[in-house]
């Protein structure tokens, strides 16, 4: 008889790619809600409701939505782990169909800034939380290809948002931009519907010190009895990494702090894989594609909202490589692979743009694409998942959050001025962005550690002193590219794992006796 314990009636790989549909949900509304406002954009309805504002005000009613997302992330950073990852993601539905309502019922500027700071707020806390949680649910061996396959929900959320714009740019009214609005709250149901029933992380329940729950749900996820071998081992894995982070670190400061396993230095490299990944550029086309079309190449407003929306669906079919490749290319190469690839899609784009021509226009928009190509090849899931690898399970989150802090932030300061950037410099807006990518690859080369496939509780060790000796960064990264080293790691994790296991159990043994003992002298 099949004694695994179940959720929703599921268990094993069947859960984690539950686990894994609830959280690409939360994605999709968050590229619906990158998406959808590139359209209004360019709507004469929606332009007038709010006085035809200038190129600074409209890319600030764009960007107050990273603006909210980034206070969002930094509440996440300093709640921490006083709250599960599954409740931290139904507050942040609701809190994201409370903004949506605000901004469908808008008739002036400063509730439509509201609705956008209070849904951002939402959608920062979710976009903090669902990598952490999936990763912690997931095992090592399909950690990158679930990332993979919740971000390509994201770009399916771009896709609904920009032929949605499209459709309501045929309806005369308030309609064409109020209804793209109000169609976020839908992803937000689905999200609260489903979430309550499927298990929390059991890394985090263990955390707590909730022992039972965090085997059931490990047990679940793993398909396996709750006494089962390999569960029990993951447990003693989990056990001791959080002891060894106990002893080794405090506080929420401790992001900032040696902390014995280079903790701060782990928090500065999540948070520059999140700058590197939106100084690239790749938002300026997910959140303004048809502004971007209509105003540095030259086309009209219906075939800026057609490109856009084609430009989506390639993206869409672009992601589908990851899943692959995610799971089976290193982390550092689909980093560089993908930072040289959107260099070069930059650089022909200025020179496209900057000769001017109309076939030059439609050449650079073709270009465009092959740059959504390899930012999701090198970038898209690869950087989502990289910091809940690399971060200390006791800094997962609230580092997470930091480097969550760092998209959102970066993706407000890009957001915010390529509309005037355009206006202003024109063609050399691209060359700025293709330099960015350039100077992408020496970082990563240098400073980025290998952790493909890496079980989580290993990472510490390859951080943590080496005969007395703390490794450098650059250490560090060199012997994570070393195969036969961090085989080695992996077999110092299993022993040191099973020798805490041992002696907690010999220190239970003699408790239990000397307790015996007492009640024999007492009786």
């Amino acid at each position: 008889m099949d004694s695994s314990p179940r959720f929703l009636g599921l268990k094993g790989q069947k859960l984690v790619y539950a686990v894994t549909f609830c959280s690409s949900i939360g994605f999709l509304l968050f590229g619906y809600d990158l998406g959808f406002m590139g359209g209004l954009t360019t709507s004469p309805e929606f332009l007038a409701v709010f006085g035809n504002p200038n190129a600074a005000l409209l890319a600030f009613l764009v960007a107050s939505y990273e603006v909210g997302a980034l206070f969002g992330a930094l509440f996440q950073f300093w709640l921490g782990d006083r709250v599960g990852r599954k409740p931290n993601n139904i507050a942040g539905a609701i809190l994201v169909a409370a903004g949506a309502v605000l901004q469908t019922a808008s008739f002036g500027l400063a509730q439509f800034l509201i609705g956008r700071l209070v849904a951002g707020f939402g959608l920062g806390t979710m976009t903090t939380v669902i990598p952490v949680w999936l990763t912690e649910c997931a095992t090592p061996t399909s950690r990158g290809r679930m990332m993979a396959m919740q971000l390509s929900n994201l770009i399916m959320g771009l896709i609904i948002a920009n032929w949605l714009d499209y459709g309501m740019a045929f309806y005369p009214g308030s309609i064409q931009w109020r209804f793209p609005c109000a169609f976020q709250v839908i992803f937000c149901i689905i999200t609260c519907i489903f979430m309550p029933f499927l298990p929390e992380s059991p890394r985090y329940l263990l955390r707590v010190g909730n022992l039972e729950k965090g085997i059931t749900a490990l047990a679940a996820l793993r398909g396996r009895p709750k006494d089962d071998t390999d569960v029990e081992e993951e447990i003693k894995e989990i056990q001791y990494a959080l002891a060894v982070e106990a002893e080794e670190v405090g506080s929420w400061s401790d992001c900032f702090r040696d902390g014995g396993i280079h903790g701060f230095w782990r928090t500065l490299i999540g948070f520059s894989a999140n700058l590197f990944q939106q100084a690239s550029g790749v938002n300026v086309m997910s959140s303004l594609g048809p502004y971007v079309f209509q105003e540095s190449i030259g086309m009209n407003r219906h075939d800026a909202l057609l490109v856009s929306g084609g430009l989506q669906v390639w993206y869409f079919l672009s992601s589908l490589l990851p899943w692959y490749t995610t799971n089976n290319v290193g982390r550092r190469k689909l980093f560089m692979i993908g930072s040289g690839g959107m260099g070069v899609c930059m650089l022909l784009s200025a020179i496209f743009v900057g000769i001017g021509s109309k076939g030059l226009g439609y050449a650079a928009a073709v270009v465009l694409y092959l740059f959504q190509s390899f930012f999701t090849l090198g970038w898209q899931s690869n950087m989502w998942i990289y910091p809940s690898e690399l971060l200390p399970l006791k800094l997962r989150l609230r580092g997470g959050a930091l480097a969550v802090v760092s998209q959102w932030l970066f993706t407000f300061l890009v957001v915010e001025i390529t509309p005037p950037m355009i206006t202003n410099i024109g063609y050399k807006s691209y060359i700025v962005f293709a330099i960015i990518n350039f100077v992408t690859i020496p970082f990563v080369y240098f400073f980025y550690p290998e952790t493909l496939k890496m079980p989580l509780e290993a990472v510490d060790l390859l951080f943590a002193d080496r005969s007395g000796v703390r490794p450098t960064i650059w250490k560090v990264v060199k012997d994570s590219t070393n195969g036969e080293f961090m085989a080695d790691i992996g077999r110092a994790l299993q022993e040191r794992a099973t020798l805490r296991a041992d002696n907690e159990g010999i220190v239970d043994m003699e408790k239990r006796e000397t307790d015996h003992l007492e009640v024999g002298l007492k009786a």
